[in-house]
């Protein structure tokens, strides 16, 4: 009976699960992969030591550690079903380090999927990272980073290869003891797809957990299909009465609007180059906005300003508009305004920068150097905007004047090199700089595949009661001999004396 009300109990929950996302987006979709992790899990051979278990269908991949990673940087996750922290049913996927960081996640092969239907992923994801065993993360979440990601082109000959430069990812998402849903959208280019999460960490501490929960695949827009071309409309003048032109506005004097400085300030940890990788700002103008201020001498609570305050003049109205005067307004009549509102840049940057990620933690430190000869190229709506070759000097570099969109930036290093994040990403153009930065190691450096295999003990020896009596008979002998040793000394001091 219990069983059944169990089963009844997840069935609901997964119900309700499907129906939010669903209503979420606003249409139902038709569904491709619905899995709640609920039924068997099974090992992974591709694991090289540990526990590794996920759902059937299921994979596991990792950045292996090297021989010149620090201690307790860059291990295999451990992988095994979890009842402590799920989002719905009774279990869900554990991925974790203990007083270690990993670079990895799960991934799935999708096959028979529609060429050029688009598709949603979308999986729920939750952080757990701490140095105690508090069921609060007792860091900063910003240190431990998560995403998802598609590969519309199914991998390297349906292999999965989650850094490959195919992936296209979803955004970066704080998920700190909270399920959070995690979404991307591609257009599939194959028949077969390949879904991946992935979670990078900076600090190895006694907790680095990530758990993942009710995985939905759907289509949401079906492979277009070609249209006739039709013939061009022209456009023909209608008749109306004649409408004097009038000036759309008189030019009153321009009234100034202060704009704030934009400040950030220094807390426990900060270095220059990182608050200018976190503010989206070069490392240049920054110390040209904040002159004086030395690196290795940044406080606790110093402000820093990230960019200037600046005053902008804006136009007053007094002229009715057109639509104002054929409803009765005079010119020059007062009339109520809002306030005046800065509106936001039309268009933005896109800037790039490859580095020596010597450490493996996927962010540039201070004394990590770029590295030169990479290429990058950025594209949007699959067509190339444009292309920039790293001199290992000048960077990060950006793309100028991008209109506000989301583009695909992709590096392609050469062979020499093994990656430490992904190759590609994508960036959302608001009105400021959105950041892309490719973690490189050179392989002559010695950066192979090291990763940890667990050190062979020897089994414990069974013994019999023959073996067992020889030893105890042989540790009797040998006392005897200790005492009768012992005994003949004495007797001879003994005799010395007298």
């Amino acid at each position: 009976m219990s069983i059944r009300n169990a089963a009844a109990r997840a069935s609901v929950a997964l119900a309700t699960f499907f129906l939010g996302v669903a209503s979420a987006h606003g249409q139902t979709g038709q569904l491709i992969l619905a899995e709640g992790f609920e039924g068997a899990f099974q090992s992974d051979p591709g694991c090289k030591q540990g526990i590794c278990n996920v759902p059937v269908g299921w994979g596991v991949w990792f950045i292996p550690r090297t021989e010149n990673d620090p201690p307790g940087a860059n291990f295999q996750p451990q992988a095994d079903r979890t009842t402590a922290r799920v989002r719905s049913g009774a279990a869900a996927q554990r991925l974790w380090a203990d007083n270690a960081t990993f670079t990895g996640g799960i991934y799935r092969v999708v096959n028979d999927v529609q060429v050029g239907a688009r598709l949603r992923f979308t999986i729920w994801g939750q952080v757990w990272s701490t140095n105690d065993e508090s069921p609060i993360s007792a860091r900063p979440s910003r240190e431990i980073r998560v995403k998802v990601g598609v590969d519309p082109l199914g991998g390297d000959n349906g292999r999965p290869s989650p850094l490959n430069g195919q992936v296209i990812w979803s955004p970066e998402q704080e998920a700190k003891d909270e399920f959070t849903p995690f979404t991307v959208e591609v257009e599939a280019r194959s028949p077969t797809v390949i879904l991946y999460t992935y979670t990078t960490m900076r600090d190895s501490v006694r907790h680095n957990e990530v758990f993942w929960d009710d995985a939905v695949l759907e289509y949401i827009a079906p492979p277009p299909t070609a249209t006739p071309d039709l013939p061009s409309a022209t456009a023909t003048p209608t008749a109306g009465p004649e409408v004097a032109a009038t000036p759309a506005a008189i030019a009153q004097p321009a009234a100034p609007v202060t704009i704030p400085p934009v400040t950030y300030t220094v807390k426990a940890g900060d270095t220059l180059l990182g608050i200018a990788l976190e503010q989206n700002v070069p490392l240049a103008e920054l110390q040209k906005n904040n002159p004086g201020v030395r690196p290795e001498a940044l406080q606790i609570g110093q402000v820093l300003i990230i960019k200037p305050g600046t005053t902008a003049e804006v136009a007053t109205d007094s002229a009715a508009s057109p639509p104002q005067a054929a409803a009765g307004q005079a010119s020059g009549e007062a009339s109520a305004s809002s306030p005046a509102v800065l509106a936001t840049p039309t268009v933005g940057q896109a800037c790039v920068q490859a580095f020596f990620d010597d450490d493996g933690d996927g962010k540039r430190d201070e004394l990590e150097d770029l590295v030169p000869n990479i290429q990058f190229v950025l594209t949007t709506g699959g067509n190339i905007i444009g292309t920039y070759t790293t001199n290992g000097a000048d960077e990060p570099y950006c793309f100028e004047n991008l209109p506000n969109q989301a583009y695909t930036v992709a590096g392609t290093p050469p062979d020499i090199y093994v990656p430490t994040t992904p190759l590609n990403d994508t960036l959302r153009v608001n009105g400021a700089r959105s950041y892309f930065s490719l973690g490189l190691r050179r392989i002559s450096d010695g950066f192979e595949d090291i990763s940890p295999t667990p050190t062979p003990r020897p089994p414990p020896i069974a013994m019999n009661s023959n073996l067992t009596i020889g030893l105890l008979s042989l540790g009797g002998g040998a006392l005897l001999l200790i005492g009768a040793v012992g005994f003949i000394a004495s007797t001879l001091l003994r005799r010395r004396r007298l």
